[in-house]
């Protein structure tokens, strides 16, 4: 009997603890270092970008013809390009990554940032 009350228990622990970051939502709000992407993104590159996701959708579900399409996906696409370039990003010269603002190294392949 105790075997199993023991069990029983070491099994809700642990359940508990498996549980309790999907849970608690305190540790997002309060945590800095994770953060929405939208609060970062310059206003012109994420309405092109929803644009973009629309206009995919709306030719999947059929709701525009392919010429349609063709037109806006490279009308929003431009517009994103011309959003990210105005950013000032760099990009990683090995890999292509684009990098933090005051990076000195890539972070996806070490590779040196001019």
């Amino acid at each position: 009997m105790t075997p199993l009350i023991t069990g029983t228990l070491l099994a809700l622990v642990a359940l508990a603890y498996v549980l309790y970051p999907l849970l608690s939502t305190d540790s997002v709000k309060t945590n800095p270092e994770v953060h929405d992407d939208s609060s970062v993104l310059d206003p012109a590159r994420s309405d092109a970008i929803d644009a973009l996701r629309e206009i995919e959708f709306d030719r999947a579900t059929g709701k525009l013809s392919d010429s349609d399409y063709d037109s806006l996906k490279s009308t929003y696409t431009q517009r994103a390009v011309d959003a990210m370039r105005a950013e000032g990003s760099s990009f990683c010269p090995r890999c292509g990554l684009r990098s933090e603002k005051d990076a000195r190294f890539c972070s996806n392949c070490g590779g040196v940032l001019g």
